[in-house]
């Protein structure tokens, strides 16, 4: 039996990218603790944790053949932060629950650019989903179509200023949303 517990970090992506169990088992060992407790401080709900924690595990398993991991622990704990985001976001029912995302984005881990870009674009696609419905449409008409605000009213058969708030309300909601973890991100990648 190989000893994988002296394997580095990237020797085991290697091998789970490649099929590897047993070095997938490892890597599992190896990070699991660390997350949940990472996860718990934010969310002090175990089963939600483990949930979380399982889920980036499973996800990782399943994309191990189409990803790239230069550094396994920053990707992980990436992974905790955004997926702690999202769940809190999905929970939340006021916007000042997102206030404690800007010191979770702050980390001394420095993910891969690609995980980071694929996770922003996740949380916009969760913030667009989770706008009113006549919001949304409007939103992604501006943003999909690349419509004007008259074009939209038109469309749509509602006044041009209606179109306009609709669309200003929207995007300086995701400007509260996002804005905080990209200039984190930014700050980190300076830092390193």
């Amino acid at each position: 039996m190989i000893a994988y517990a002296g394997y580095t970090d990237n020797e085991l992506t290697t091998l789970i990218h490649n099929g590897d169990e047993p070095a997938f088992a490892e890597l599992y060992n190896r990070y699991w603790q660390e997350l949940y407790d990472t996860a718990y401080r934010r969310l002090q709900n175990r089963e939600q944790v483990k949930d979380i924690i399982q889920d980036i595990f499973v996800r990782l398993w399943i994309r191990r053949a189409e990803l790239q991991i230069e550094n396994p622990q920053a990707y992980l704990h990436t992974a905790v932060r955004f997926q702690v985001f999202k769940y809190v976001e999905r929970e939340s029912t006021h916007q000042s629950s997102f206030e404690p995302f800007e010191s979770i984005a702050y980390s001394s881990f420095s993910a891969d650019e690609k995980i980071l870009q694929q996770e922003l674009l996740d949380l916009v696609q969760a913030y667009i989903e989770s706008l009113p419905g006549k919001r949304k449409q409007i939103f992604l008409m501006h943003i999909k179509e690349n419509l004007s605000t008259k074009e939209i009213a038109d469309r749509l058969n509602i006044s041009q200023k209606t179109v306009q708030n609709q669309l200003a309300t929207s995007m300086q909601g995701l400007h509260n949303k996002i804005a905080p973890i990209i200039i984190a991100i930014a700050a980190a990648s300076l830092q390193s």
